[in-house]
This record gives structure tokens, C-alpha cells and sequence, in this order.
């Protein structure tokens, strides 16, 4: 059971309504999430203010006469209304509940008219425009987000987070504890990185604060052609929202209304892109909740299986954007007695290059005819290398390549096919190594070239055809 399928009987539980495997699913989730056990907390408070407040005020002829027109709306309503989940446990509520039916006169008329608010309101008149409208200049966001794994006893929390970006540049990672609420005054982080992006450079601190321990990444793109060189966009913001915003009102469906923090939602659900399907290895579903008010965005949930093959969800919360942010966060000062790793590394996009002549490869499962040959390479597109200032651990060499679209299909086909089997790269008669199919694009795979014991800018003058200039670097 996950977050989302907990909160749904949450209020059920609070109240002893549930029996056999949906109370003993609730109460395992809530043995491994803190966040479902506020939660729980924050409903068994409600019930004891609301119990309190009617041994002041109770009024049982005005009481009934008001259940019994909410139970009229509601039947009214439901009729009409694409989900009955809402009122289902607002039934669950105050139809069963001791204790709720001898709440206050008060209380109940404010429940009256949040009912008459839910139906007749703005949650029902948002449409995606309204989502898209709110994403423009956008250029500070924070957010919390939470990743779980589906096991046979349930989904297993993997990760907590805590994110922080600014445009231009900035952004800010922490992970925290998974028994902790990322971001909590109580909670430390264990992990935190730190990105800073300029015009063809970018560097990476990573600090272990329980270890003591600091690393230090710098990049540098570069490109032989006019093409500006391949790197992370510079307003990542507003970049990553602009992704959501291609998403057309025809690919979303509504899936109803929640409560989200007190805030009226209004759901949406989609498949993210192509591109984002070929990066992740597989389809990736997703639901968006944005304020009935006025399309902001509240939660954002994300389903997909990892290269295991295991389900994944990932869930952004607390989404807050166009708050101001210190400049202290994004600081990459090590603190003084810390260990420090630097690495360094030059990716280079290739605008016309290709296999140098003579130059064989070929791809496939190990020991059995290839699946795609020297004719099929369209291209050389990429070129990394990592290099590591602080030790003596040679260079990282990697090379993306592009392939012709029917080579490249077989090449996926085969992998789908056979998913425990590992597709290798025999380049030039001299090394075999795995090749990666998990590419942005499509029709490219990439594969190590570090067996070859030389430097990229050797492997460029004897392996390929490329006019790169390095101006020094």
C-alpha cells in the first residue's frame, strides 16, 4: 500500500470501520511512513477538538435537521458526480461516528458548506490551461520528494529529499534519513549537493556531513560545430516546467478532487513524452494535483520501473516557487578539516563526426552474430572523459554513438526480448565492453572506451573523424 492509497482510509481507520486486509494494509504502511502517522494524528486531534467543543454547544433537533440535508445534497450530488469517494468518507465520518454525532451545530454547517464549496466551486472549474498559466516565470522552487520500490509486503521507502533551485544556475539536493521528514528542523541531512551551471562549465559540491567527507566535480562542454554543446539547461526551473507545459490538454485526464494541506485539488493524469520513456528504460505514469483555486501545483506523482524491472514511485511535495532563496545555500565552501576528491571532466559534442575508415564495430549478445555492424553507425555524436586531479585512477573514457533507426529498434527489441541479457560492443577487434541503451535519444547508446588506456583526444585523432578544438584544455 502506498501513500496515496493510505491517506483514502485514513479517516475510516481513525474511526474503526475497517477490517480484514485494508485495516492490516493501513497499519503496516503506517509502521514504515511518518508522514501517513502525522496524518493520523493531526484526524485523531480533529475528533478530540470537535468533542470538546460540543459539551459547550449541542443543539441535537438543529443537528439532526442539518445531517439530514447533507445526506439530501449528497445523494443529489452523486448522482451527478464522477467519484463518490469524497463523500464516502465524509459518510464514514458522520454517519457512523459516535462521538462525531454529537458534534457542535457549528461544526457541522461549516462541513455543510465545505460539501456545497467541493461541488458548486472553483476545484470543478480548472482545466489543464489553468495548470500550464500558473508555470510561467517561474525562477526559484523548493520542494520535498520521496521515492518508494513495490515489495511483495508493500511499497519500502528508498529515499527522501529536500530540493532547492534558483534560475540562473543554482540548484540544491538533500537526502535525508528514511525514517525522517526531509527538510524537518529535527531532521539532518546526510547527504547534500550543490550545482552550480555557467555557458560551457559546471561544478558539483557533494558534502557527507557524518563522514566529513567533500566532493568536487567541475565539467567542461565543448563542440566542433556551430551547435551550442550539450550540457544541463542554465534555467532549470523554468526548463523543467516548460517540459510539463508541452504536454497538450488532449494527453491529460481528470481523475477527480482531494484535499491536499487544506487546499481543494483537482487531479490530472498523463504519460510523460518519448524522451522521457527512452531515459527512464520504459513507460512513465503520471498525476498531477493543482489548487482548485487557482491551478497552482501541490503534488506531483510519477510511477515506473527501473532498469530491475521493480515499480517506482516518486512523489514531489511542498511545492513552493517564487520564494526567495539565500545565496548562503548554494555556497561551496568545504568546512576545514573535511577530506576533499576532486574529479574533472570534458564532454565534447561532436557536430560531423564519425568512424575513422577502418574502423570496425560491431553489437550484440556476446558470443553470438551481431545485431548491428560498422555500416549501421550514423554517426559519433558524444565524447567524455573524466579525470581525477587527487590520485592516480586513469581517465574515464566514454563515446556515444548514433545508430540508423531500423539497427537501433533490433538492438531494443533484443534487450526487451531478454532482459537478463547483456548486449556487448566489440569495437575494432581490440575490446569488448557493455553497451548502454539508455540514451535521451532514441537512436544513440554509449559504451567505455577506458580499456584503450588512452586519452579522448587520442582516441579522436586515431578512431574518428572530428575537427574539435580544445584551445588549451
Amino acid at each position: 500500500m502506498n501513500c496515496r492509497e493510505c491517506k483514502n482510509l485514513l479517516i475510516e481507520y481513525a474511526e474503526g470501520l475497517l477490517d480484514g486486509h485494508p485495516k492490516e494494509g493501513v497499519e503496516q504502511h503506517l509502521e514504515q511512513c511518518p508522514q501517513c502517522r502525522s496524518e493520523i494524528e493531526n484526524i485523531r486531534l480533529l475528533e478530540d477538538r470537535i468533542l470538546q467543543n460540543s459539551l459547550s454547544f449541542r443543539s441535537i433537533d438543529l443537528e439532526e435537521s442539518i445531517m439530514d440535508r447533507i445526506a439530501g445534497e449528497r445523494s443529489i450530488r452523486l448522482k451527478a458526480a464522477s467519484s463518490a469517494g469524497f463523500f464516502h468518507q465524509i459518510r464514514s465520518l458522520f454517519m457512523k461516528n459516535a462521538v462525531l454525532k454529537i458534534a457542535s451545530a457549528a461544526a457541522v454547517l461549516a462541513l455543510f458548506f465545505i460539501i456545497a464549496f467541493w461541488n458548486g466551486g472553483s476545484p470543478s472549474t480548472i482545466v489543464w490551461a489553468d495548470v500550464q498559466g500558473r508555470l510561467n516565470q517561474v525562477d526559484t522552487m523548493t520542494y520535498s520528494a520521496l521515492t518508494e520500490i513495490a515489495e511483495p509486503a508493500g511499497m519500502r521507502i528508498t529515499g527522501r529529499f529536500k530540493a532547492y533551485c534558483k534560475d540562473p544556475g543554482l540548484a540544491r539536493a538533500e537526502e535525508y534519513p528514511l525514517d525522517s521528514g526531509a527538510g524537518s528542523a529535527e531532521a539532518k541531512p546526510k547527504m547534500i549537493a550543490i550545482i552550480r551551471r555557467e555557458p560551457g562549465s559546471s561544478r558539483m559540491l557533494i558534502l557527507y556531513p557524518e563522514s566529513s567527507r567533500a566532493e568536487l566535480s567541475e565539467s567542461v562542454f565543448l563542440t566542433d560545430g556551430s551547435k551550442p554543446p550539450s550540457q544541463s539547461p542554465l534555467d532549470s526551473v523554468s526548463f523543467n516546467w516548460e517540459l510539463i507545459k508541452e504536454i497538450t490538454a488532449d494527453k491529460t485526464k481528470r481523475i477527480g478532487n482531494r484535499i491536499i494541506n487544506g487546499i481543494p485539488a483537482v487531479g490530472f493524469e498523463f504519460d510523460m513524452p518519448e524522451w522521457a520513456r527512452v531515459k527512464m528504460g520504459g513507460q512513465i505514469h503520471a498525476q498531477l494535483w493543482a489548487s482548485g483555486n487557482d491551478g497552482t501545483l501541490l503534488l506531483f506523482e510519477l510511477e515506473y520501473r527501473d532498469p530491475q524491472r521493480q515499480k517506482v514511485r516518486a512523489e514531489l511535495s511542498d511545492i513552493r516557487w517564487n520564494v526567495p532563496l539565500d545565496e548562503s545555500l548554494f555556497d561551496f565552501a568545504v568546512p576545514e578539516g573535511w577530506s576533499l576528491n576532486r574529479t574533472r571532466t570534458e564532454s565534447v559534442e561532436y557536430a560531423n563526426a564519425g568512424l575513422a575508415p577502418g574502423v570496425t564495430l560491431q553489437i550484440g549478445p556476446d558470443g553470438r552474430a551481431p545485431l548491428s555492424e560498422t555500416e549501421d553507425v550514423a554517426g559519433v555524436v558524444r565524447g567524455e572523459q573524466t579525470t581525477h586531479p587527487d590520485s592516480d585512477i586513469p581517465p574515464d573514457v566514454r563515446i556515444t554513438i548514433e545508430l540508423k533507426p531500423d539497427a537501433m529498434q533490433r538492438l531494443r527489441d533484443y534487450a526487451r526480448a531478454n532482459p537478463d541479457e547483456l548486449l556487448v560492443v566489440y569495437f575494432n577487434r581490440q575490446i569488448k565492453v557493455a553497451a548502454n541503451l539508455k540514451e535521451a535519444d532514441p537512436s544513440q547508446l554509449s559504451f567505455d572506451l577506458s580499456l584503450l588506456d588512452l586519452p579522448l583526444a587520442q582516441l579522436e585523432t586515431i578512431y574518428f573523424t572530428t575537427t574539435i578544438k580544445r584551445n588549451g584544455l
